[in-house]
């Protein structure tokens, strides 16, 4: 049975695997290494801006949800961004990842959020993943690079 909880600091090791083996997953090179991550997720776990979902089977980490929760400036009400959401191969079509949407949604409600949204490639499986829960706007994001 998958019990999902809220990660802790204390997962901050676990929390950091799941990311990183993700990352090899859909091949994105992380441009830090092991032990900076490890430090970053620890204080990102410590802060009330972010909210980390971890789904466990047994004691084993299959899933993780990540959601950033940031002033927006529409009547000064948070909005929040979904940074990932990630199923491991074996639980995937098994319910998992629609309870971790729910719960992230429920939880920006609890916050009075007025919006979550999600960044996805056009035609994706994510995409088609995210439409199960009726997203109602669409907006085009620009981008632009930040390094020398």
């Amino acid at each position: 049975m998958i019990e999902i909880t809220r990660a802790s600091v204390k997962d901050h090791g676990i929390v950091t695997g799941l990311l990183l083996d993700y990352m090899r997953e859909v091949e994105l090179k992380p441009e830090a290494d092991r032990d900076r991550w490890d430090r970053v997720i620890a204080e990102l776990l410590n802060s009330d801006g972010w909210l980390f979902l971890l789904a466990r089977d047994a004691e084993d980490p299959v899933a993780l949800a990540v959601v950033n929760f940031f002033l927006s400036l529409y009547g000064s009400r948070a909005q929040g961004r979904i940074s990932a959401l990630m199923v491991a191969e074996s639980h995937r079509h098994q319910g998992t990842g629609t309870r971790l949407m729910e719960d992230m949604l429920a939880a920006a409600r609890r916050r009075g959020c007025r919006e979550l949204e999600a960044v996805v490639a056009p035609g994706s499986p994510e995409e088609a993943f995210y439409t199960g829960f009726g997203y109602s706007a669409e907006r085009r994001l620009l981008m632009w690079p930040c390094h020398e």
